[in-house]
């Protein structure tokens, strides 16, 4: 995790012989933001920030004043570079001691009555979570200690919802595939660790969240938005699509697609607005260029006689839309289909 310029380490200050009175006085006069004791952002940073700024910030204040920090669950993933579903909701540390268990109020303060400081107030803050567990072998992250690769997944798998702990488990797939730890064809569970890690949670209905969605994560999704969607998808009772499918017709190569339900003929594609608006994506392409292109592919799939569905970001939010698309489509929920998780989902804004 990068922590971006801004924040005020009033330790740091001190140690170079100066003092920090004109920091206090800004403090007070409402033109700094106190994130936690000894450390500060200016308030219009705070308001310009995104929310991953402000947690990265907030992180690392936590990280830098909690003597022996071991962060943990979406904390340590984020941290680690794991992907997740959205900014977390707290600064997540592991505890080995049951009393110290628990959620602490956010520490963020303003001073004053400005229009600024109201709306600092009115902005997400981040509370700090202790999480009752040992962490064996904590691993450093740049100034970070963290849970490693395999307790941070279990972690996730145990206590996240089912869209959040997909996509933080398709990133550990996709880390284990490139590591050589997880073979072709391989699941979550054949990974000693994470299958140790599941049997040891305390509730029942969380070890079999949580083996359901071991069993369920891959290396192949490329972003976050396809996890997100493989997780919507599970939740709403379709099958599970193959994923990153080659097609081809006599004119040769189309497209690798996102998702490809073959028994039932549609092709799925999820529509990230990076693939059209961010020019890396697009491979110097223009936009238009770019919409152009994927509706040729998509005519040349549609002429080999499949369905073809694409959706947003806001079609995930409201699962009832994707589903609306899909039965569109011609697929039926059900068909192959698991039982889904009894996890529900976190409706999130696109990143």
């Amino acid at each position: 995790m990068e922590i971006p310029p801004g924040l005020i380490d009033t330790a740091a200050i001190l140690r170079t012989g100066a003092t920090t009175d004109a920091l206090h006085r800004a403090f007070r006069a409402g033109q700094l933001v106190r994130i936690r004791r000894g450390f500060y952002v200016a308030a219009e940073d705070w308001l310009r920030a995104r929310p991953s700024e402000r947690f990265a910030w907030t992180t690392t204040a936590v990280a830098r004043s909690v003597k022996g920090a071991v962060l943990c669950g979406q904390t340590a993933a984020v941290a680690s570079g794991l992907p997740t579903l959205g900014t977390p909701p707290c600064v997540e540390l592991t505890t080995a001691l049951p009393g110290r268990s628990g959620i602490r109020k956010s520490t963020l303060l303003v001073m004053g009555e400005s229009g600024a400081a109201e709306e600092v107030r009115r902005t997400r803050s981040y509370p700090l979570r202790y999480r009752l567990g040992a962490v064996p072998e904590p691993i450093r992250s740049g100034e970070f200690v963290c849970s490693g690769l395999i307790g941070t997944t279990v972690n996730v798998l145990g206590s996240g919802e089912l869209d959040q702990a997909l996509v933080v488990a398709d990133g550990a797939a996709r880390t284990l595939r490139r590591a050589g730890v997880l073979g072709p064809g391989d699941s979550l569970l054949s990974v000693p660790g994470i299958a140790a890690g599941i049997s040891g949670l305390p509730s029942a209905a969380g070890r079999r969240r949580a083996e359901r969605v071991a069993a369920l994560a891959s290396p192949l999704p490329e972003s976050v938005g396809e996890s997100y969607s493989r997780a919507v998808l599970e939740f709403l009772g379709f099958e599970q699509p193959e994923l990153q499918h080659v097609f081809s017709d006599g004119a040769g190569f189309i497209a690798r697609i996102d998702f490809w339900w073959p028994r039932q003929g549609v092709v799925g594609e999820f529509d990230g607005k990076g693939k059209y608006v961010e020019a890396a994506q697009r491979d110097a392409i223009t936009a238009e260029e770019a919409v152009y292109r994927e509706k040729l592919r998509e005519d040349r799939i549609r002429a080999l006689g499949h369905g073809f569905v694409r959706w947003r970001w806001a079609d995930l939010v409201d699962p009832n839309k994707l589903r609306r698309k899909l039965l569109a489509a011609g697929l039926c929920p059900g068909v192959g289909a698991p039982a889904a998780v009894s996890q529900g989902l976190v409706r999130r804004s696109e990143p």
